[in-house]
């Protein structure tokens, strides 16, 4: 039976709430109330993102006449698709009323039960008992219209999908009874541990409850890991090199110790020679001032001392590093007799490393020009 809008039907919602009250606010329990049914429609089924504000509420109520008068023409997918864009900005149970109305006229019989089941308990929250009632009736003429699928699927199914006309069903609801439309359903299930996909259409009949067994072929084979060879002893690495030292900071730091051991050498013979000298002719009550010099000299020699030692230290490390390597030898001559250029020598970085052992410690070089 088709439904139109008329003059008289106008004025009854508008007694009962459509118009501004429509476009009310809604109600805590309307906002934390989630749609009944799997197979709502998406658009119906979102309730609006944030508080529309008043040029957005002016909108809606436009749109609402508008949608109005595409009922009252018959124009059900327009009326449909205006309430749709309604129901993005705020939604109300006068809206999901007229939501269902428009589903009902195209034959979308379950998202249409969805809309009433949601006009029916948001208008009883609010107290709208003429809407409530109106919407009750309509559901219980469209719940003996409803078709209902079963799925049947292997016990040990797993990682199970499942798909009607191209919408996906929660794996929840496989062998219960998930409501449909009446007419051709076409339904496809996979499952992760069965080789085939069961896909199939089936006519779903006013009233009828369909029950479907999915065949998914054999199982999957596990995959058996394969056997691996014992990893090899890794050999043990060589320790890492320090600190690479180049050779002209090597040469200069072995000049300024050559320096500082001629400079605090002559400083140590200066203070011995004043040391020498007033212990030639010692004044009376010198004895402080002669012993301070002396042992100011025997610092300042062991000083230039330890500097020297140090200098040629670097010195022999500097003259290491600069020390021409042998050369590689020659390749030998091919069958033509002719021999290859030699490789150009590439210099291999020198470092040092500090090793620490239970007969002492000391520095190791590596590495070569």
């Amino acid at each position: 039976m088709k439904h139109r809008i008329t003059i008289g039907g106008v004025v009854f919602f508008a007694l009962v709430g459509v118009g501004p009250a429509a476009f009310a606010e809604p109600s805590p329990e309307d906002a934390g109330r989630a749609p009944p049914a799997a197979a709502a429609s998406d658009t119906a089924a979102v309730a609006a993102p944030h508080k529309p504000s008043a040029a957005e509420l002016a909108s809606a109520r436009r749109l609402f006449a508008l949608g109005l008068a595409a009922e009252d023409s018959g124009q059900w997918a327009e009326a449909l698709e205006t309430y749709e864009r309604i129901s993005k900005i705020v939604v109300s149970p006068p809206l999901w009323y007229h939501l269902g109305v428009c589903h009902e006229a195209l034959g979308h019989v379950v998202e249409a039960l969805n809309a009433f089941e949601l006009a029916a308990s948001g208008a009883t929250a609010r107290n709208e008992i003429a809407l409530a009632r109106e919407s009750r009736a309509r559901l219980e003429k469209l719940r003996v219209k409803t078709s209902q699928i079963v799925l049947r699927l292997p016990e040990d199914a797993t990682g199970v999908r499942v798909e009607i006309d191209g919408e996906p069903i929660h794996a929840a609801l496989v062998g219960a009874a998930i409501l449909v439309s009446p007419g051709a359903r076409r339904v496809v299930v996979a499952a992760e541990n069965y080789a085939a996909r069961f896909d199939a259409t089936v006519q779903a009949e006013t009233g009828a409850v369909v029950e479907l067994r999915a065949e998914l072929g054999r199982k999957r084979s596990l995959a058996v890991p394969l056997s691996s060879a014992p990893a090899r002893r890794a050999l043990p690495s060589a320790p890492a090199p320090g600190p690479r030292i180049s050779p002209v900071v090597v040469v200069g730091t072995a000049a300024a110790l050559a320096a500082g051991a001629v400079v605090t050498g002559a400083m140590a013979y200066d203070v011995r020679h004043s040391f020498l000298k007033k212990n030639e002719d010692p004044a009376p009550g010198s004895l402080g001032e002669r012993q301070a010099l002396r042992d100011r000299g025997q610092a300042l020699a062991v000083t230039s001392t330890v500097l020297t030692g140090a200098a040629v230290i670097a010195g022999g490390f500097a003259t290491y590093l600069f020390w021409p390597s042998s050369p590689s030898p020659a390749a030998p001559p091919d069958a033509a007799g002719r021999r290859p250029a030699p490789a150009p020598r590439i210099p291999r970085p020198t470092a040092l490393s500090p090793w620490v052992g239970a007969d002492g410690a000391g520095v190791a070089v590596r590495g070569a020009l």
